[in-house]
C-alpha cells in the first residue's frame, strides 16, 4: 500500500496507522507500538511520534505501507501519468484502494480531539468532578472519546443520544414549547439539554450538542453545518453556536471538538 505525502513533508507513525485504517483508535495504536507490533524500515519501533519521510516503510501485521512523495503539483505518480491537475484533494493509498478524500485536515482534527479529550479527562479526575453528556447530531461521538480513556469511570456518569424530538422531550425533558417555537437546532434547546442532563445524571458538568450535520436538512435560516453546543458547569450555563463547513463527518468532529474546548476553558 502506498501513502502519499507532500513534497518535503512528513507524517508521524501513529498518524499513518490511523489514516490507513489499520487501527481505529489512537489508544490501540499506542498499545500496538508499545508491544513491539509495528516496524519501520524492518526495525521494531517503539515511538508513536516517529517521523516518517519518503521511502520509509511501515509494517503492522499483514499491512505494508510505503511512504511516497507527490510532485511539485501535488500529484501522485499515477495522477501525473494520467495528467491530473491539482484540485485540492489528497490521494490515500493506491489507485484501486482508498480513493480521493481530504487527509491532512482530517488527521489534524482527529489528533486535536484525542489530545483535548485526554486533557479534559485529566482535569476532571484532578478536580473530582462528575460529567454527563447529551448528544444529538454527534450521535455518541463525544461519549466514545470520553470512554476511550482508561479511568473515565471516575468522572463520567452517563449520557444520552437524543436524536429525535420525541426522545429530547420524553427522556431529556426538553419542553415541547421549546422544540416547537425554536426547533431542535437552537440555543434554547441546547441549553435545556445540558441543564436537564446535569439534573438527570446528578453531574457537576453536562454538555450538549444539537445541529445539522448534513448533507440534507439545512434551510436558509439554519444551513447545513449549523450547530449549537451548551455546557452546564456547576452554577453556570454556557452556549456557543457555529456554522461549520465540510462533510457530515467533519461537522460532527468539529462540533465534538468545540464542546471539549468549552468544557476545558472552564476547567482551566
Amino acid at each position: 500500500m502506498k501513502f502519499w505525502i507532500d513534497k518535503g513533508g512528513f507524517i508521524y507513525l501513529f498518524q499513518i496507522l490511523k489514516a490507513a485504517g489499520a487501527i481505529q483508535e489512537y489508544r490501540e495504536v499506542s498499545l500496538a507500538i508499545k508491544h513491539g507490533q509495528v516496524s519501520v524500515n524492518d526495525e521494531t519501533c517503539f515511538k508513536q511520534r516517529r517521523v516518517l519521510k519518503v521511502d520509509d516503510t511501515v509494517r503492522y501485521k499483514k499491512l505494508h505501507i510505503k511512504v511516497m512523495e507527490r510532485d511539485e503539483l501535488g500529484r501522485t505518480d499515477e495522477e501525473a501519468m494520467r495528467g491530473k491537475q491539482p484540485d485540492g484533494t489528497v490521494k490515500h493509498g493506491d489507485v484501486k484502494g482508498w480513493g480521493f478524500k481530504p487527509l491532512k485536515k482530517d488527521i489534524d482534527v482527529d489528533i486535536e480531539l484525542e489530545e483535548i479529550s485526554r486533557r479534559v479527562h485529566e482535569m476532571l479526575v484532578q478536580n473530582n468532578l462528575k460529567l454527563a453528556m447529551a448528544e444529538s447530531c454527534t450521535g455518541g461521538m463525544i461519549q466514545n472519546l470520553i470512554t476511550s480513556h482508561a479511568g473515565s469511570s471516575k468522572y463520567f456518569v452517563g449520557g444520552l443520544i437524543c436524536y429525535s424530538d420525541e426522545i429530547k422531550n420524553k427522556i431529556l425533558k426538553v419542553k415541547k414549547e421549546t422544540l416547537k417555537k425554536h426547533g431542535a437546532v437552537s440555543k434554547e434547546t441546547a441549553l435545556e439539554m445540558a441543564s436537564n442532563a446535569a439534573k438527570l445524571f446528578a453531574a457537576d458538568i453536562a454538555g450538549s450538542v444539537t445541529g445539522i450535520a448534513g448533507p440534507d436538512g439545512g434551510t436558509e435560516e439554519k444551513p447545513v453545518g449549523t450547530v449549537h453546543i451548551a455546557v452546564k458547569f456547576i452554577d453556570n450555563l454556557l452556549h456557543q453556536n457555529f456554522v461549520f463547513r465540510g462533510n457530515r463527518d467533519s461537522v460532527r468532529k468539529k462540533s465534538s471538538l468545540q464542546l471539549f474546548k468549552l468544557i476545558l476553558e472552564n476547567l482551566s
